[in-house]
């Protein structure tokens, strides 16, 4: 094993020696080849790259691939006992009787607490419950409704929401007398600011009169795709909505307001392994406490079809190879010259006992190391240029974060570069094994 390794690197040693003696008509016969692995490399790395801003930006709204969204409506079916189902029609019947609004309230109790502890008996790892509400806002310019959606702490790194100014919720805010607020940059600039320089105060009337603090604002929204549109001018403007943590903010609401509260929806991250296991626990759990059917949990994994760049890979690299394979012709014909050249040597090392291995082996590593450098150098040139490319106009979106690049775009132009650095020298390598010592003295 060990002559094996010392045979191989000196045949590497040699070949990087040949490659600098004739380095000019080696970086000549290689400018084909580098070119082709940079612009295969930057290729698939933009595609890549393309999937993961998409990603993200899908996750914003259906969660983390692997994100399972359970939501509970009581049937009552199979449910031994009296129980209340919790539907709008019952709701209405049993509002005009003593009770009615309390039973309700109970049932929306139970469900959050049976999902708390499904929660806890399966030690997710990242959850977060949401539900919409109508929040009657006081403006500068007048009250409106505003969409707020309540949440609970982990929603935030679920659906990677972007927090441009300020911060997300904390803690610390669930003690906090004053429930907080995160906006969107339309509701701060329709309270009169385009800034948040620290926290902010504003007065809601509706579902409860209270003053709420705003600590966070939004990443804006992307609104490039109207620009230069007269015609859209007027649908042009930020969204007014807000986020609310529920536990503050249902502090402050009256036993009426909180029966009228939805059931929250529970997300559980699973990962794509494990989504139908979730799936299954959670019906079997839940349908059991609140009858059959009650359970409808499904997995977004259906929705994060950001851009499959397996098909679109292959296709890059089967055409990237085809390049180089075009580009190696050349280098061919420059190995078979230095070949012909190197008969003499060859001769002389043949007849102090190189082997024909040892011989095959460094004229085609001549071929591997010059197209590795090359490679090399065409990969160096496609990190540059995912670097300095303007993501935001060659993708039409909004880039918040630019996503690393991707490892495996660089391995695959290195592996290319490596297998036609092989297959080229071949052709060189077996044509100085079949010279004859003898011959090659006198030559």
């Amino acid at each position: 094993m060990t002559g094996f390794f010392t045979g191989f690197f000196g045949a590497l040693v040699e070949a990087w020696a040949q490659l600098r003696i004739g380095k000019l008509r080696v970086m000549l016969s290689l400018v084909g080849v580098g070119a082709a692995v940079a612009a295969m490399t930057f290729v698939i790395a933009l595609g890549q790259v393309t999937s993961a801003i998409i990603d993200q930006e899908i996750a914003s709204y259906a969660g983390r691939p692997g994100t399972v969204r359970i939501e509970v409506t009581p049937t009552g079916r199979g449910v031994s006992g009296d129980f209340n189902t919790g539907s709008d029609e019952v709701g209405v019947a049993e509002s005009a009787e003593e009770g009615g609004t309390e039973s309700r309230t109970n049932t929306t109790t139970r469900i959050t607490e049976a999902q708390l502890r499904l929660v806890e008996r399966y030690s997710a790892s990242s959850w977060a419950t949401s539900y919409s509400q109508q929040m009657r806002v006081a403006f500068p310019g007048g009250s409106r409704s505003v969409e707020t959606t309540a949440v609970s702490l982990g929603y935030a790194t679920l659906h990677h929401t972007a927090v441009a100014q300020g911060r997300w919720f904390s803690a610390d805010d669930e003690d906090d007398l004053s429930p907080s607020l995160v906006v969107s940059q339309g509701f701060l600039e329709q309270l009169g600011y385009t800034t948040l320089d620290g926290p902010l105060t504003v007065r809601v009337h509706s579902p409860a009169l209270t003053t709420f603090t705003i600590v966070g604002v939004l990443k804006p929204d992307d609104l490039t795709w109207c620009a230069g549109n007269p015609d859209s001018y007027e649908y042009c403007t930020q969204s007014v909505s807000a986020y609310v943590l529920a536990g503050p903010y249902e502090q402050w609401l009256s036993q009426e307001d909180r029966a009228s509260l939805p059931a929250p929806t529970l997300e559980i991250w699973a990962g794509e392994d494990q989504e139908q296991q979730v799936i299954s626990l959670a019906k079997h759990d839940l349908d059991a406490q609140f009858g059959a059917g009650s359970t409808n949990a499904v997995s977004n994994t259906g929705d994060m079809q950001g851009l499959d760049t397996g098909g679109f890979t292959t296709t890059v690299t089967v055409a990237g190879v085809f390049v180089m394979i075009l580009g190696a012709l050349s280098l061919i014909n420059i190995s078979m010259v230095t070949v012909k050249q190197r008969i003499h040597e060859i001769g002389v090392r043949r007849s102090f006992g190189a082997t024909s291995r040892r011989i095959f082996f460094s004229i085609m590593l001549e071929s591997v190391v010059a197209t590795v450098v090359a490679g090399i150098i065409g990969i160096g040139i496609a990190i540059v240029g995912m670097r300095v490319a303007p993501l935001e106009t060659l993708l039409g979106v909004a880039v918040e974060t630019r996503p690393p690049f991707p490892m495996s775009a660089a391995l695959i132009g290195l592996i290319a570069a490596t297998v036609v650095g092989a297959l080229s020298g071949i052709i060189p390598a077996l044509v100085a094994v079949r010279i004859k010592p003898i011959d090659a003295i006198r030559y």
